[in-house]
């Protein structure tokens, strides 16, 4: 009974420290917006009633100003105090129907709205109509494209790799030269960890459109070493079948060996399939295999794992 109740204490353990964390950046959130409520709305509220009281007589346009300054920075504040209070209730509401890229997409979307409903109020009270605000979107838009269009450019590569999916977090790919697993898909980069190293490292996004990308996907895959060896014995074919054979038997590897040269030598190409987390072990597994089959291997001079 003992046993069985250490790992839901675990279990609930990981829970609380997960809802902990959570609550630690929500308050490390909101005290960011207190900071910024006492250093800017509340000394403009300080001027703004000191002139409504006529204690010190400031110039009109100051006033409109410091006013305009106020009805912003107050309106987006609330915005994001409300964000940080719903994000998470409107992800649980799709946490069963949606995967991970879904919802980092609706977290953003969700966002987008409210900050986009919080322009239109702000516009609203400020008195601006609904003609002028349409013109200066288009024109705002229109520069801010100009400006930033590597950003939009990386935006727009974000929004397709989340909705066609040509990968997805937890596979492995294969992008030019990079491979690995896929860790995080950003709105600037994705990032991928690979096999030689703990490391990871961060691919921009704007490479998954200017190169091909090989999705391996979280099952078996097909990989391949090359070995470089001295000179043919005579029996060597016996020896490839005694090798394919014990490692079916002993590993339930289906390995398939081909002799094959290149400007380098001749070489054994040792082609398999495995899991991308159990890909090195199996390499290892068959080097031994191989080298105890054939000891004319040249260990030093190993091609490179495809």
């Amino acid at each position: 009974m003992e046993q069985n109740k250490m790992p839901e204490k675990k279990e609930s353990n990981r829970n609380f420290k997960k809802k902990h964390f959570k609550i630690k950046i929500i308050n490390q959130s909101l005290n960011h917006i207190i900071i910024i409520f006492l250093f800017f709305i509340l000394p403009i509220s300080a001027i703004l009633f000191v002139d409504h009281q006529s204690w010190i007589i400031i110039p009109v346009i100051i006033i409109n100003f410091l006013k305009l300054v106020y009805t912003i920075i107050i309106t987006y504040t609330f915005a994001t105090i409300f964000l940080k209070f719903t994000v998470n209730i409107i992800l649980k509401m799709f946490e069963s129907v949606s995967k991970k890229e879904e919802k980092i997409l609706l977290s953003k979307i969700y966002i987008g709205f409210v900050y986009a409903f919080t322009s239109a109020v702000m516009f609203w009270q400020i008195g601006i109509d609904t003609q002028n605000i349409v013109i200066f979107l288009g024109l705002a838009a229109t520069g801010f494209a100009f400006a930033i269009r590597e950003i939009i450019l990386s935006y727009f590569i974000w929004f397709i790799l989340l909705t066609k999916k040509p990968f997805k977090i937890g596979d492995y790919i294969c992008i030019g030269e990079e491979e690995g697993l896929v860790k995080h898909i950003g709105l600037f980069y994705v990032v991928v960890s690979p096999t030689r190293h703990k490391e990871f490292y961060k691919i921009p996004n704007k490479v998954f459109l200017e190169k091909p990308i090989k999705n391996y996907g979280t099952g078996l895959f097909e990989s391949f070493f090359d070995y470089y060896i001295k000179e043919i014995p005579g029996d060597l074919s016996d020896r490839i079948d005694k090798i394919v054979e014990r490692t079916n038997i002993t590993e339930g590897i289906d390995l398939k060996l081909k002799l094959d040269s290149d400007c380098d030598g001749l070489k054994l190409t040792a082609y398999y399939r495995s899991t991308f987390h159990e890909r090195e072990n199996i390499k290892h597994k068959l080097i031994g295999i191989i080298l105890e089959g054939i000891n004319i291997l040249q260990p030093e001079h190993v091609g490179e794992e495809q």
